[in-house]
């Protein structure tokens, strides 16, 4: 249960630090490659066989909003769909309104398209240094704006430059905001592996976990149901539960499972204070400028790690740029190998800091994500790839928004 990737994205709804950096896919495929050079048994599940492919699968489905906060040098802050649902118009920095640019139903069109349609209009002015997409919805009350999106209101206001929303338009871009592949997992959320055997023991819900219920696209607090009835079926499968929790033998497994976890944060527990006192009991040493070092390279890599895959694996994709995507990716995942082991030799995770752990994780599932997007062609949902020859055709001809290749084409299930 460790979140989804859209931290490894430069522009997220996603909390700051380490989280949403692909802590589970990351976990999966260093998983898979470890156990895949040894003997370790699986157990084996026939009815998933030829069903799944890969322990991570569908990871090219990275689900944009479409109108978060954007400001430089801050965080971005999710501007709810309820502002156009409440009429909140998209405008250019002209301010003229551009969503029905790209599909009939403006503002109100599906996500996806919504998030293109935003994506396209800021890159205009990009080689100008200006931005080109704003939201506006100044045309409505100012004191029932007030009321309606009170969030929105405190937020805008508590900044050193307070902006008023129902004054002005607002600043927005598209951000990273929900993960729909991820682990692949089962009815019951047990971890299947590639080759469709699934891992005893192993299992993983929420947004780490791809069930297969948001397609290739999230509806919105469908998420938050997955969670709770995946999150459900994992926890009755580790208790043991068969039925309705009642009979003596779902019961006794309950406590044997019960008793086992005890044991297990009993032993996290003394690991973790051993950690901790090691490190309170230890004085500063040569080792300190070298950690310093390590954590102030993690965060410059993963910085650029970000524009990576907001610049090649973003909202809109072409071939050649997750080529490109693929290739650096590829290099940057070794660097952040090699500095874990450095880390490792020179004290651990916990002497190098959070940074060097986030950036392995972060390296690996960004590789991932660009990897399966390069192996699907076909656009579906939040997975967006135009083929450059199609996009020179579309240029030459009428100037309504990028085509994909694959209008009629069934969305693949690209996996790793």
């Amino acid at each position: 249960a460790s979140g989804g990737l859209g931290g490894i994205y430069q522009h997220s709804t996603n909390p700051l630090g380490f989280n949403a950096l692909g802590s589970s896919v990351g976990l999966a495929l260093r998983l898979e490659d470890r156990l895949s050079s040894s003997s370790s048994p699986l157990n084996i599940n026939n009815n998933n066989m030829n069903k799944y492919n890969g322990i991570v699968s569908d990871l090219e489905y990275v689900q944009f909003h479409p109108t978060s906060l954007y400001l430089p040098n801050e965080a971005r802050f999710l501007l709810t769909e309820a502002l156009r649902g409440e009429g909140a118009i998209l405008r250019d920095a002209s301010g003229r309104a551009f969503a029905r640019d790209y599909h009939p139903n403006g503002e109100l069109a599906p996500r996806d398209i919504v998030a293109r349609a935003v994506f396209m209009e800021s890159q205009k002015g990009a080689d100008d240094d200006v931005h080109n997409a704003y939201l506006d919805i100044s045309h409505r009350d100012s004191e029932w704006l007030k009321d309606r999106f009170p969030s929105i209101h405190a937020h805008l206001k508590s900044r050193t430059n307070p902006m008023d929303f129902t004054q002005e338009k607002i600043p927005v871009i598209p951000a990273a905001h929900y993960t729909c592949g991820g682990v692949t997992t089962d009815l019951n959320g047990c971890v299947i592996a590639s080759n469709g055997e699934w891992y005893g023991n192993l299992y993983a819900a929420g947004e780490a976990a791809r069930t297969g219920l948001h397609g290739g696209n999230r509806l919105a607090s469908t998420s938050l149901l997955e969670g709770l009835v995946y999150g459900a079926s994992v926890g009755e499968m580790v208790a043991g539960v068969v039925s309705d929790g009642t009979d003596d033998k779902a019961l006794e497994n309950r406590e044997r499972v019960m008793e086992t976890m005890h044991q297990a944060r009993y032993a996290i527990e003394q690991r973790l204070a051993l950690e901790q006192s090691t490190s309170a009991g230890s004085t500063v040493s040569s080792t300190s400028a070298v950690d310093e070092g390590m954590r102030k390279e993690a965060t410059a890599i993963l910085t650029n790690l970000k524009s990576i895959m907001w610049d090649n694996v973003g909202v809109v994709r072409t071939p050649s740029k997750l080529a490109l995507a693929v290739s650096e990716l590829s290099a940057m995942r070794d660097e952040a190998d090699q500095l874990w082991n450095n880390s490792s030799s020179s004290g651990g995770c916990g002497g190098a800091g959070w940074e060097v752990v986030a950036l392995r994780d972060a390296a690996h599932a960004g590789l991932a994500v660009a990897e399966s997007a390069l192996a699907n062609r076909v656009s579906g949902g939040a997975h967006y790839v135009v083929l450059e020859e199609i996009e020179s055709e579309n240029n030459n001809g009428n100037g309504g928004g990028s085509k994909s290749d694959s209008d009629d084409e069934e969305p693949l299930h690209a996996v790793i």
